[in-house]
């Protein structure tokens, strides 16, 4: 078995092991997001994206809220690929929406083995759409910035491990509040259909209520097939009859 493979699996005997102790113990809080997702490419450069994601918390007892978004990426380069995205949120107490756009850049290295992305996006969130609510309250503007390093096991199998900071932007002043460290493993079992588990730890300051948790994330995408045009076949006879 690979080494790096063999340091993922205790990786991640570790997590389960801090996964089970934080349930049954007082500490930050445990958490699961389950995403399915749907991929559709008209264009080699272009990506058309939906999603339903179903969040839990209160150490998986308690339904924190669905989230409905719609995507679009389009690669301007090998290396870089714009993004923009809309998303539905709806719990028990309230609703929200939030608008994402920004770009995302990848290096492969020679052998192909590892890649580094780095991910940068502002946030725009608002639980109503509406300007007369937004000069009661203003809307939140995040600035979101990620770094992965991904490394393939195998053209289906892959892992990697990532930071993200969060920067709150406001008029007055804008601070950093929160930041994840996470994991992921993530695999493409059948053309087309790829699984993924993860994890990461999310730690917030400058706040009067921080909401530092352990989250796990299970994840299914499914691409849909572009059917591509039947190429025409020429007429022998419409050739003769114009040359």
């Amino acid at each position: 078995m690979n080494r790096f493979l063999k340091y993922h699996i205790f990786g991640w005997i570790v997590i389960c092991f801090v996964f089970w102790t934080n349930v049954h113990a007082e500490g930050p809080d445990t958490r699961l997001r389950s995403q399915f997702g749907i991929t559709y490419k008209p264009l080699k450069t272009l990506d058309i994206t939906a999603s339903y994601r179903l969040d839990i918390s209160e150490n998986l007892s308690t339904f924190q809220r669905s989230n409905f978004e719609l995507g679009v990426g389009y690669s301007v380069l090998k290396w870089l690929e714009i993004e923009s995205s809309y998303r539905f949120m709806t719990g028990y107490n309230k609703d929200s929406h939030r608008f994402k756009a920004g770009f995302s850049a990848k290096k492969n290295t020679t052998n192909k083995k590892f890649q580094f992305q780095w991910k940068s996006l502002i946030n725009f969130n608002s639980n109503y759409l509406d300007r007369d609510y937004w000069k009661m309250e203003d809307p939140s503007w995040v600035f979101r910035n990620k770094f992965k390093m991904e490394y393939n096991i195998s053209k289906k199998l892959s892992v990697s491990v990532f930071t993200e900071m969060f920067l709150r932007l406001k008029n007055s002043e804008s601070y950093f509040y929160r930041n994840r460290f996470g994991t992921s493993l993530d695999y493409e079992f059948k053309k087309r259909h790829s699984f993924s588990i993860g994890y990461y730890y999310q730690l917030e300051y400058n706040r009067k209520s921080p909401e530092n948790n352990n989250t796990f994330e299970v994840e299914y995408n499914f691409e849909l097939k572009n059917k591509k045009k039947p190429k025409l076949k020429s007429d022998p006879t419409e050739s003769y009859l114009f040359n």
